[in-house]
């Protein structure tokens, strides 16, 4: 069953992915762009997830590559997006504030010794094969990252639902839906870092199916002045 869980949370988020870019392609804005690169993230997490399942057992790659995609960056640039959505202008400025710390958090990641013995299971989606959480260390900085994210994610999406609810009921219904998206990806990591792992996959797929009709939605009713947000 976890491995059928898996599979569709595969198929899924890269289904999500291939549209969300296409639509950035066919008319480009910032929060189209932020959006993509977000769900290509979220597949690249379940897919190395999906791997280690099938090889029975993390390898370095897979495991980096896991924990850089989805444990520290799952939301941040979808709540960027959401950002965007609102405020291309801040989410831009934000951008580039971050940028700094994003890069640094790839290096730990990249260059933090593992430890796969300290896994509760050879394939469990946890960060505990990284040293304890330290500046140095890539378990301390996936706090920030996921913190700002989900709030960004939740908290405009609440905002721009009160915002339109009746001025612009499309672009509510639509915000409301990525409002929920926020809330099942935080109840996931949550749940993950208590130790309660096999729901990782469900709660992704969910999470992402909903942030994608939510921005499907949103992005129908945003008004470009020249193609562009």
């Amino acid at each position: 069953m976890a491995m059928l869980l898996s599979l569709v949370a595969v198929a899924l988020s890269w289904a999500l992915f291939g549209p969300t870019f296409g639509r950035y392609r066919g008319r480009p804005s910032l929060h189209n762009a932020l959006y993509s690169l977000g769900l290509l993230l979220f597949a690249l997490a379940v897919s190395a997830e999906f791997l280690s399942k099938l090889l029975g057992a993390w390898n370095p790659f897979l495991y980096r590559l896991w924990y850089l995609t989805g444990a520290m960056h799952g939301v941040t640039f979808l709540g960027l997006g959401s950002l965007a959505l609102l405020n291309p202008k801040a989410a831009r400025g934000l951008l580039w504030v971050l940028l700094p710390f994003i890069l640094y958090g790839f290096y730990l990641v990249v260059s933090a010794p593992l430890d796969f013995s300290q896994l509760p299971a050879p394939y469990a989606p946890s960060g505990k094969a990284f040293p304890e959480p330290s500046l140095t260390s890539p378990r301390l900085w996936t706090i920030p990252f996921n913190l700002m994210g989900t709030v960004l994610l939740a908290g405009v999406a609440l905002y721009t639902t009160l915002l339109f609810w009746r001025k612009n009921p499309l672009r509510a219904r639509g915000t409301a839906l990525i409002f929920l998206a926020a809330l099942v990806l935080a109840s996931t990591s949550t749940l993950n870092r208590f130790g309660v792992v096999g729901l990782e996959e469900t709660g992704r797929a969910m999470g992402v199916a909903l942030l994608y009709l939510g921005v499907v939605l949103a992005d129908r009713s945003v008004q470009y002045a020249s193609g562009r947000a």
